[in-house]
């Protein structure tokens, strides 16, 4: 009998310990696509902000909030991504924020500041090539 619940003692140890690890590795790879979820629309806010920049009509001041609906992303929840001006940066600057997902325990936040670097141009002084 005592040989038995010993048995039983070290299949339930075993058991419990494959459960914790199929848990974290589960969490993990979850944790992950978000990452990559996060930052492929980071990339592609990004790109919108620089062509708001290069274009510099009015469009390029406003802020903005977009609310991506779950049905529209890969994942599993929705997404908020914010364009603001950045005040602090001297040359014209928007600051890209993306958050998500909006639901569940932990959401992911990342920014990105992008800026469009001044055109150079020719003075008088300078040399002619």
């Amino acid at each position: 009998m005592v040989m038995v619940l010993a048995c039983m003692a070290v299949a339930s140890a075993i058991a419990l310990s494959m459960l914790r690890a199929a848990t974290t590795s589960h969490r993990s790879l979850r944790t992950e696509r978000h990452l990559r979820q996060v930052e492929c629309l980071l990339a592609a806010a990004a790109g919108t902000a620089h062509s708001r920049l290069v274009a510099g009509g009015p469009d390029a001041a406003v802020d903005e909030v977009i609310l991506l609906e779950a049905a529209s992303l890969t994942g599993v929840g929705s997404a908020r991504v914010t364009l603001a001006r950045d005040a602090d940066a001297p040359p014209p600057a928007i600051r890209v924020v993306v958050e998500y997902p909006l639901e569940g325990p932990v959401t992911i936040r990342r920014s990105r500041t992008v800026s469009n670097p001044p055109v150079a141009s020719r003075t008088s002084e300078e040399p002619q090539p």
